[in-house]
C-alpha cells in the first residue's frame, strides 16, 4: 500500500481508529472520499472477512462424544 495514515499500525495491518483490519476507503476511514481504488472498498472488506473466516481453526469438541464420563 502506498498511503499515509496516523491510525495505521503496520505490524498488525490494523486501523487503530476503527479497531479492525486496515482496508483503505472502508466506512470510517480518514482517507479522502475522492480517493480512487482499482477494487472498491466494500469488495476488499468482504474479501478480507472471507479470508479471516477461512483462517479460523475450529477446535474439536473435548472430550469426544463417544468418550464422555457418565
Amino acid at each position: 500500500m502506498s498511503f499515509s495514515c496516523p491510525h495505521f499500525t503496520p505490524d498488525e495491518d490494523a486501523c487503530l481508529r476503527l479497531k479492525t483490519d486496515c482496508v483503505p476507503g472502508r466506512p470510517g476511514c480518514v482517507l479522502p472520499a475522492d480517493t480512487g481504488f482499482a477494487v472498491p472498498a466494500a469488495e476488499r472488506v468482504r474479501l478480507r472477512e472471507e479470508q479471516k473466516r477461512r483462517e479460523r481453526v475450529e477446535l474439536p469438541e473435548w472430550p469426544p462424544r463417544g468418550n464422555r464420563a457418565r
